[in-house]
Order: structure tokens, then sequence, then C-alpha cells
């Protein structure tokens, strides 16, 4: 006998409540695209940052890992084990993690492919851990979320996505790696009794479709960019009990929240944004000091090893951007387990509200040193990429 499923019913939802569901869903993701084409440059790398770190936490919490976002930190600068592995997790955390930033480094959107890039260089997940077969199939898994992609996209598509979502939904309930699968089940003896426990199932990768859905929505003609749609995919619509109406709706209603998500990174990247020209805007083009605040401010704390891996940067140019940083009340210092990180300032409303003439610049000898760094190693990379 079926288990009872709470959204099965005996007949399907009313045609004007799946026509709402669908129509916030199309304002939502309408709305985003709008938000995303006025970005500034600088705009656009704190957003990436944002969403690069909102796919990584959504995809660990998917996968299992309860534990992702309050060790995600400490893990990403090397300080911590990765997330716990439970019996819900069917791949480590590094898998995960290697396998989104290794598609992500390619994505076709610049900005976003610079700044998984970027991550991955800075990244301490795992760093002595090597390569090992689950690492493979969290690939294989992101591969064949886009081979589904492919399949669920038609050319005739309206600018709507939501036949494709069905297909979608279709081809994910009938694919093994995907679908969802059923708890197991226990007997237990206690004295003279037996007694069934049902246990949950394995989590199935969906992170996968999430990270690759957003080519079935550039395909359909609803965004411009295929970016990825944390927590979009969940398995409740994949519920074989579910009416194809009630199915739709909780597919429209878990995207338009993805895209609600979005949308707030977006209006958190314009605010940073505002601080970061009133703090450092009087810095030279070239200063490595926003760029590492982007990612403090985006993502999470770096520690000075991590900040030369991601930027290139020497030692005493760390020296020089942290305390150029700490002068301008942008970061602050914590030592975690003997190792120091610099830890992104949260701005504060008046210092947001504030003209800019009245903003604290950067100390006169902060300043100074920061610029000597620099000099120094614009003089190197001059002399290293000279004719040889």
């Amino acid at each position: 006998m079926e288990r009872f499923h709470p959204l099965a019913a005996d007949t399907d939802v009313p045609p004007e409540e799946l026509a709402l569901a669908q129509g916030e869903c199309a304002l939502a993701l309408g709305r985003l695209d709008g938000l995303l084409a006025s970005l500034t440059d600088i705009e656009k790398r704190l957003f990436c940052v944002g969403l690069l770190r909102e796919v990584l936490l959504s995809s660990l919490a998917q996968a299992g890992f309860a534990d992702a976002e309050h060790r995600f930190n400490a893990w990403f600068a090397g300080l911590d084990r990765g997330p716990q592995e439970t019996p819900l997790t069917g791949c480590s955390a590094y898998a995960v993690v290697r396998a989104l930033l290794g598609e992500l480094s390619r994505h076709p959107w610049e900005p976003l492919a610079d700044a998984a890039q970027t991550i991955a260089l800075a990244a301490r997940f795992g760093a002595d851990r090597p390569m090992q077969a689950e690492d493979a199939l969290a690939e294989e898994a992101i591969g064949r979320a886009i081979t589904l992609m492919k399949q669920a996209g038609a050319d005739d598509e309206t600018p709507l996505p939501f036949a494709g979502l069905a297909r979608l939904h279709a081809l994910l309930r009938a694919d093994p790696r995907f679908a969802p699968l059923e708890r197991a089940v226990q007997i237990r003896s206690f004295g003279n009794r037996a007694v069934a426990i049902e246990q949950a199932a394995t989590r199935t990768p969906l992170w996968a479709v999430d990270a690759a859905l957003g080519r079935l929505l550039t395909a359909s003609g609803a965004w411009a960019r295929a970016l990825p749609c944390p927590g979009a995919v969940t398995a409740e619509p994949l519920q074989p009990q579910l009416w194809p109406g009630e199915r739709a709706i909780v597919s429209a209603r878990t995207l338009r929240a993805s895209a609600t998500r979005l949308a707030d990174l977006v209006v958190k990247a314009r605010r940073r944004a505002a601080l970061m020209d009133a703090q450092l805007g009087h810095l030279r083009a070239s200063a490595r000091a926003p760029q590492v605040w982007i990612v403090l401010a985006a993502f999470a704390p770096l520690g000075l090893d991590q900040m030369a891996s991601a930027f290139g940067i020497s030692r005493r140019g760390t020296y020089a951007i942290r305390d150029a940083l700490v002068a301008a009340r942008m970061a602050r210092r914590e030592t975690v387990k003997g190792k120091v990180l610099l830890v992104a300032e949260e701005p504060r409303r008046e210092r947001l509200s504030a003209p800019l003439d009245q903003a604290p610049a950067l100390s006169h000898p902060a300043l100074a040193e920061f610029d000597a760094a620099m000099t120094d190693i614009d003089q190197l990379l001059a002399r290293t990429s000279g004719p040889g």
C-alpha cells in the first residue's frame, strides 16, 4: 500500500490557484533579470561571490549536511574538518564543493566564472585530501543534470519556463540518479517483539539540478543568464502521488523562492558597493584591498595565506592590505585556533547614509605603506613579464 502524501488530494488544484503561483514566479524571475541587467561591475562581483556562498551552503544542506553552515567559515579557512557525513549523505562535502566550484569556474558569465576561480584558489576545503572516487560521482551528477536540461528544453517555448519545468520533473522522476529513494525499514527485536523502524532515505543529488537549472530558464527566454538556482528543485514535486497541477504549483513556488533569494543578494551587493565607494573609492584602480574586501564581505573571512593564493599578493602586500582595511574600519582581525583571520565589518546604517565627504579615509601612514607594497608588486610583475 502506498504511503499517504500530505499534498495528495482527490482532485487537482483549481486552475486559478496554479495561475497565481506561476504568475508570481514569472514576476520574480523577470524582476531578478532586470536587477541583474543594471548592476555595475563592482556590484556584479559582489553579487557573484555572494551567490557562490549561497549555492555551496544550499547544496550542502540539500545533500544532507545539517552542520554545513555552522562549520563553513572555519572549513573554508582550513581550521576545521568538513561537515559531518550522515546516513542521509550520498557523498562527501568535499566532493560536492569541488564539483560545484569546478563547474562554475567554467560558467559563460565571466563575473561568475572569475568569482568561482578566486574562491577555488582561496579555499582550504580539504587541501590535503586527494581526489577520490566520489568526486567523480559528484561531477557525473552535474553532467547528468545538464543533459536533462537539454532534453527538457524546447525551441518553441514561450518566455515562461513552466512547460519545461514539467518536462524536467518528469525526467527527474524517471532517472535513477535523481528520483526519490524509498525509505529503508529495519526490523529490531525488543524482547519477544519485532519492531519495524523506518529510516530516512539517502538524499539524491538535486543540488546538481539546482546548479544547472539556469540553462533551462535561458532556453525558454525567461532569463538572460544561466545562473544556478539554489533551492529551486526539491524532492517534494517528484513524489508520485501528486496531481500534475499540485506538482506544478510546488515547483513554481520553490523557483519563485530561489529567485527571491537571488534578488536579495542583488540588494546586498548594491549596499556593499555603496560602502566600498564611500570607504575605499579613493584608492587607485589597481589596489587589491577592494578585491579582498569583496570576498570578506560576500563569502567568508580570509587568512593572509588565502589572500596571497587568491590574489597573487606577496606576504608584505597582505600585511599592507590588512592594515588598510582595518584602518578604514572595513575589517577586523580575529585569531581562530592560532591563525589570524581578516573578517569584514558589518556596515552600520549611519555609515551607509553618511555623505561621502564625511566618510573616514585611510590614515596617511597606512595608505603610504599600502601604496609602497603595491608598487613593489607592480615592479616585480613588470620584471617577470618582460622578455626572457
